[in-house]
C-alpha cells in the first residue's frame, strides 16, 4: 500500500473516532466534524465490485430514497427556504450508501474501538455534566457555611424529596440542567446506545465483563435523572428483551429470579414518573374509551392532533417538504394553543413530520428505511443492528430527530457503520 492510500484508509478511521467525541460533547463542532465523515467516504470511492450489495438493496437505497423524496416535496412547496434548509439538516442521509459502500477495512475490522470510545465519550461527558451539576448545587447558607441544595428552586419546591425533584424536572441534577452540552432527550438516547454496546460486549464476552455491569448501571441511573420519556421507555423495553435473553441462555432459578427481580425494579423506578403515569393513563384511555383531548392533556398529544389533523387533509402528497411549519401554526390558532403557535412546536414525532411533509409514499419509504433493517437484523440475530434501530424507532416516536443535527448525525452515522459491518463482514 502506497502512502496516499495510507493516509486515506487512517483518516477515514481518525474521523470516525473524532464525529463519536464530538457526538455528545458539542452540537456546534458537530456539523464540521460530520462534514469530514462526508469526506472520508469520498475520498475513497473507486471501483469496486457490488456482489455484497446486491441482495442488501434495502440498507443502501431506502435512506437515498427518503432523501429523494424531500427532493420532490420542494417542487410543491411554498416555502423553498425551510425546505432547502430541511434537505442541510438531513444531507448526512444523502451520503449513507456512499460510507456503507467505500468504508475501509481499517474501520470495520476496529469498530470494537470506535464502539467502546463512543462508550467512553458518553461517560467523560456525563462525569463533567455531574461535576457542574454539583457545584451549582453548593450554596452558602447565611451563617457562612456551605450546604448541597439540589432544588433549581428551592423556595418554590420546599419539602420535595430528592426523587420528586428529579421527576418534576426541578433538580439541578436533572433534565436541561444536566445535560448542559446537547438536548436531554438525544444525551439520554446516547446513554441508552452506550449501554446496548456494553451488553453487546457481555455478550460477546469482550473487555472486562463486570467493569462493564458497573457501566450499565451508571448509565442506567443517568438515564433516570435526564427524565426522557421516550429513553425510559426505550430502556425498560432493552432491559426486558436482554433479560429474556439470558433467562433463554442459562436457565437458572438464580437467573430468573435476578432478572424479575431488576425488571420490576426499573418498572417501579420509571413509573414513579408522575408525569409519564400521566400520559400512559391518558392514551391508554383516548385508545379505548374514544376520550377527548382537554385543557389539562398534555401538549404532546395535542401537537400529535394537530398534525394528524394536516395529514388527514394532505395524506397523498403532504404539503411539501417547505410547508410544515406554516401549517401546523394554522391548526394552533385553530386549536387555541398559543404556548405551542408562540414557540412554533413541531410535531415531536417524526412519522407524523414525514407524514405531513411527503403524505403516504414518504411515509412508506421511511417506515421501509426504519424497519426494514429491524426485520433483518431480527431474521439474521444481528445484536448491535437490531437493538440500535428499535431504540431508533421508539424515539423517533416522540422527536424530530431527523431534524435537528444530533440527531441526523447520530442515526446516520451509527447506521453506515453498523449496516457495513452486516453486509461486508457478516458482524
Amino acid at each position: 500500500m502506497n502512502l496516499l492510500n495510507l493516509l486515506r484508509y487512517n483518516f477515514q478511521f481518525y474521523i470516525f473516532l473524532l464525529v463519536i467525541i464530538f457526538l455528545p460533547l458539542s452540537k456546534e463542532i458537530l456539523p464540521y466534524a460530520m462534514s469530514l465523515w462526508v469526506l472520508s467516504g469520498v475520498l475513497l470511492i473507486r471501483k469496486r465490485k457490488f456482489e455484497n450489495f446486491t441482495s442488501n438493496k434495502l440498507f443502501l437505497f431506502a435512506p437515498l430514497l427518503f432523501y429523494f423524496l424531500h427532493i420532490i416535496g420542494l417542487i410543491y412547496t411554498n416555502n423553498m427556504h425551510s425546505g432547502i434548509f430541511d434537505l442541510e439538516i438531513k444531507l448526512s442521509i444523502f451520503f449513507i450508501p456512499v460510507i456503507i459502500v467505500f468504508i475501509s477495512d481499517k474501520v470495520l475490522q476496529r469498530k470494537d474501538i470506535i464502539l467502546s470510545v463512543f462508550v467512553r465519550a458518553n461517560f467523560i461527558v456525563s462525569v463533567i455534566c455531574l461535576i457542574i451539576a454539583l457545584n451549582n448545587s453548593i450554596v452558602r447558607t447565611e451563617q457562612g457555611g456551605l450546604i448541597f441544595e439540589f432544588s433549581h428552586w428551592p423556595t418554590v419546591t420546599e419539602g420535595f424529596s430528592f426523587v420528586k425533584l428529579i421527576n418534576y424536572r426541578y433538580s439541578n441534577l436533572s433534565h436541561a440542567f444536566l445535560s448542559i452540552f446537547q438536548h436531554p432527550s438525544y444525551f439520554a438516547l446516547y446513554i441508552l446506545f452506550s449501554i446496548v454496546i456494553l451488553l453487546y460486549f457481555i455478550k460477546s464476552g469482550k473487555q472486562n465483563k463486570w467493569f462493564n455491569y458497573l457501566l450499565v448501571v451508571y448509565f442506567s441511573g443517568f438515564i433516570w435523572l435526564l427524565g426522557s420519556r421516550a429513553a425510559y421507555i426505550s430502556y425498560f423495553i432493552i432491559l426486558v428483551l436482554f433479560v429474556s435473553y439470558l433467562i433463554l441462555k442459562y436457565k437458572r432459578y438464580i437467573v430468573i429470579l435476578s432478572g424479575f427481580i431488576v425488571v420490576l425494579a426499573a418498572f417501579f423506578i420509571i413509573l414513579s414518573n408522575k408525569q409519564l403515569q400521566k400520559n400512559l393513563k391518558e392514551s391508554v384511555s383516548i385508545v379505548t374509551n374514544s376520550m377527548t383531548l382537554n385543557e389539562n392533556s398534555d401538549i404532546r398529544l395535542w401537537l400529535w392532533k394537530s398534525g394528524m389533523q394536516i395529514f388527514k387533509d394532505n395524506w397523498l402528497f403532504g404539503v411539501g417538504t417547505g410547508d410544515i411549519d406554516l401549517s401546523l401554526d394554522t391548526i394552533y390558532k385553530e386549536y387555541g394553543l398559543e404556548l405551542a403557535d408562540e414557540h412554533n412546536y413541531n410535531t415531536h414525532n417524526q412519522y407524523l413530520d414525514v407524514a405531513i411533509k411527503l403524505g403516504v409514499f414518504g411515509l412508506a419509504a421511511f417506515l421501509l428505511w426504519i424497519f426494514g433493517p429491524i426485520y433483518v437484523a431480527l431474521k439474521k440475530k444481528h445484536f448491535l443492528l437490531f437493538f440500535f434501530m428499535l431504540i431508533v424507532a421508539i424515539n423517533l416516536f416522540f422527536e424530530n430527530m431527523l431534524n435537528t443535527i444530533s440527531g441526523v448525525s447520530f442515526i446516520a452515522f451509527f447506521y453506515s457503520l453498523l449496516i457495513a459491518g452486516v453486509i461486508k463482514k457478516g458482524t
